[in-house]
């Protein structure tokens, strides 16, 4: 005996199949908007290419190359960068209301559960792109996922963590951490080279990139009560002494891993790279002097990282020409 098929089930199927591409419209235009792919495809490249250049550059014998796993790990930090903005959306979504109403949460033009079910699909395509490579892989990549979730609740709870600044930067880089040790893997797997010392170091190397434009970018003239800014706790000249030391540290450890005074011709030409970097830290501080932003701006702290990674990418390909393929 056939059941005959009712209106309110038609509809409820009708709904379901709608709610979908809907869903799926909203997380493009919220990527669009809080994660735009000119910014966080190119970091992604970026950072991978140069930290696992840098290890080429410290173990030359690994037979680095250019291949589908290559590709693979830029995939699978992307999609964790992707995440964190995911997350901090909702944790900030009470700020945001007050302070931000026309982010897309708060203005509802995204939902918790869009964006709740795309963490899910980003945890799945995340074991889809690690399992098939190795398992430490996937451990790395999980934990990352769990402890940037975790942070979530230690700040709702940890008013330290909440408010200071400082604290709140050390318990949370640890993300940034266990993602350059997941391209170093990555690294390792594909090459069996990569000793810890480089890993080391070239953690070191992306910290201080990172840090330079994570200084800068809450470096403010002026002291704000209330606001997240590491000057508002060291003061200016404390807090624009972190952005270029951090500045010169990246640029330093570049440099010693490269040593392009060793080099000769073409070669030592792209070995100096990293070092015309500085250039922006002199025109992100030139403007800031000036008085012509009210904070370090951040366009020239974000080409100072995109061109010291650059620099160290081209130099690694100049120096240890890695081979193509898988």
């Amino acid at each position: 005996m056939t059941t005959p098929t009712t209106g309110p089930v038609r509809d409820l199927s009708d709904g379901t199949s709608r709610s979908v591409p809907r869903s799926a419209a909203r997380l493009r235009a919220f990527l669009s908007e809080r994660a735009p792919a000119r910014v966080y495809v190119t970091y992604a490249v970026l950072w991978v290419l140069a930290l696992q250049g840098t290890l080429a550059l410290l173990d030359p014998g690994s037979g680095w190359r250019l291949g589908p796993a290559l590709l693979a790990e830029i995939v699978s930090v992307y999609l964790a960068l992707l995440f964190i903005r995911i997350v901090d959306e909702q944790k900030d979504l009470e700020y945001d209301r007050r302070y931000n109403p026309d982010r897309p949460l708060p203005r509802g033009s995204v939902k918790v559960a869009d964006l709740r079910a795309a963490m899910a699909l980003i945890v799945l395509a995340q074991l889809a792109l690690n399992g098939w490579r190795s398992w430490p892989l996937v451990a790395v990549m999980l934990l990352d996922l769990a402890y940037i979730c975790f942070l979530v609740l230690l700040e709702r709870r940890s008013a330290a963590v909440r408010d200071r600044i400082f604290v709140n930067l050390l318990v949370s880089y640890p993300v940034q951490i266990l993602l350059s040790a997941h391209i170093w893997l990555s690294f390792r797997q594909a090459t069996g080279g990569g000793p810890v010392a480089a890993a080391l170091t070239g953690a070191a190397l992306c910290a201080c990139t990172f840090l330079h434009y994570e200084f800068a970018r809450k470096t403010s003239a002026d002291r704000t009560p209330g606001a997240t800014l590491y000057s508002n706790t060291v003061g200016l000249r404390g807090s624009v002494l972190l952005t270029v030391l951090c500045a010169a540290g990246a640029v330093g450890l570049a440099l010693t891993v490269v040593r392009p005074w060793e080099l000769h011709g073409a070669t030592a030409l792209a070995g100096w790279l990293p070092l015309s970097a500085c250039g922006f830290v002199w025109g992100g501080g030139e403007r800031f002097a000036s008085l012509r932003t009210p904070t370090w701006p951040p366009g020239p702290a974000m080409g100072f990282l995109a061109w010291c990674y650059l620099g160290l990418f081209v130099a690694a390909l100049a120096i240890v020409r890695p081979a193509l393929g898988g």
